[in-house]
């Protein structure tokens, strides 16, 4: 399956597969990202449907909050429900709030989707504090997509994925190597916690694109 953006193509392939996305932020076509989507939307082990899902990588700098907002974009546009974007920084400093008054701590963001408010303050609410308010948040909303801390520097990813649906891993095209992706996979094994699938962000094709296309 192909998307387009900005007149690039790029592949779009199954959950049990490397997604691929541009290597700049831009305007996504509608429904390039609906193979990661439906697998988002598809009921759980206890056949309930949403819930949270983590997005984390094996290092910095590999694109996990432009993923994290583009696939929110598409899961709202798709699912027709609310979805929240919250990064793990961000839980904990608030208490969610269902009327969504002025002072509420989610921001509107349209077409859907929201956002918990970036904190003020450093976060000093505790783990089981944390947890528990990322339990309300799904009551709140249908879907909430938490954007997580890389692997590498924090293990908070896996922390708030053993009580989600499950971590989605985000790889930057031609920066991280197959063996520490493979540790990366390998740390998200032995943690126990599902993993959904893997985004290759930041994928560039050195054909010239018209050759591409005849290929």
């Amino acid at each position: 399956m192909m998307g387009s953006v900005n007149g690039n193509e790029y592949e779009a392939a199954s959950l049990n597969e490397p997604l691929a996305f541009p290597s700049q932020p831009g305007v996504v076509q509608p429904g390039f990202f609906v193979p990661l989507v439906r697998s988002l939307m598809e009921p759980g082990f206890a056949g309930e449907v949403g819930g949270s899902f983590v997005f984390t990588s094996g290092a910095p700098g590999e694109g996990v909050t432009y993923v994290t907002n583009a696939v929110a974009r598409e899961l709202a546009a798709v699912s027709g429900k609310r979805v929240l974007i919250a990064a793990t920084s961000s839980i904990g400093n608030f208490e969610p709030a269902a009327n969504h008054e002025l002072n509420d701590p989610v921001i509107r963001e349209g077409n859907g989707v929201f956002r918990l408010r970036p904190p003020a303050t450093a976060n000093r609410a505790s783990r089981n504090k944390r947890f528990q308010l990322l339990a309300q948040l799904e009551e709140l909303f249908p879907f909430v997509l938490v954007d997580g801390p890389a692997l590498s520097t924090s293990a908070e990813a896996l922390e708030f994925g053993a009580r989600s649906r499950g971590v989605v891993l985000v790889a930057a095209a031609g920066k991280v190597r197959k063996n520490r992706l493979q540790l990366t996979k390998r740390m998200i094994d032995i943690s126990g916690v599902p993993l959904l699938g893997c985004a290759l962000n930041r994928r560039t094709y050195p054909i010239p694109e018209f050759l591409y296309k005849r290929l």
